[in-house]
């Protein structure tokens, strides 16, 4: 019969026959063991909300009432979906993530550094102050060879220019760093070049021009070779 009821006194097993209920089920006052459990799980109570997952194994979360989910990490640090759409980290919301007015933002909400890491390492750092700099003094690159920035603008640059080109044209000084006075140019002109149009130009001779190459002194101006 399809409503029987079988017990197998070998295995000391109780199998059920499929049936259509009316009632309101199975209620069983005990414990019931089995490798999985399949439908509507709705109902059930006492279950741990941090591990319930959906068919795809992603996990869950309910907001509360006010719309905010916390999800707590350790004692020190946690991270939250505020009611105001920012996903924040820290129990005193001290790093924020959100989207505004067409604009996504990664900031902190006190005077705290930005730490910018690969490899499980510290790369740069966006202080508090909002000056960017490298965690490791004369280490890192801002660009390469083959993959440059287009252009930089900059108030004032600092450090080794020796590796600098398309200067404009210019005599390089020599001497101790306490005491410049040696003033140098090469002895011949083996590119196109136009004196600024509001200065005047004074070069070390003797001073050769190379074929096809011309200096042009604008009106009013002048070069001097000495």
């Amino acid at each position: 019969m399809a409503s029987e009821i079988r017990a197998n006194k070998q295995t000391n097993r109780v199998g059920l026959g499929t049936v259509t209920y009316t009632d309101t089920g199975i209620i069983v006052s005990g414990i019931v063991t089995a490798n999985s459990f399949k439908g509507d799980g709705s109902s059930l109570t006492g279950i741990d909300a941090t591990a319930l997952k959906d068919t795809s194994g992603n996990v869950k979360i309910q907001a509360n009432a006010s719309g905010a989910v916390h999800s707590g990490i350790s004692t020190f640090n946690e991270i939250k979906l505020s009611d105001t759409n920012k996903i924040v980290f820290g129990t005193d919301s001290d790093l924020e993530i959100f989207h505004s007015s067409g604009a996504n933002y990664i900031k902190t909400t006190s005077a705290q550094n930005l730490v910018f890491g690969t490899n499980i390492t510290n790369r740069i750092i966006l202080q508090s102050d909002g000056h960017l700099r490298p965690v490791v003094d004369s280490t890192y690159d801002l660009g390469l060879t083959g993959t440059r920035f287009r252009n930089i603008y900059a108030d004032t640059y600092y450090g080794d220019g020796a590796n600098l080109t398309n200067l404009p044209a210019g005599a390089p000084v020599g001497g101790a760093s306490t005491n410049t006075v040696f003033f140098e140019n090469d002895k011949e002109v083996a590119v196109n070049y136009q004196i600024t149009s509001t200065k005047n130009a004074m070069t070390a001779g003797p001073i050769s021009i190379n074929a096809g190459i011309a200096v042009t002194v604008p009106s009013g101006c002048s070069w001097t070779i000495v």
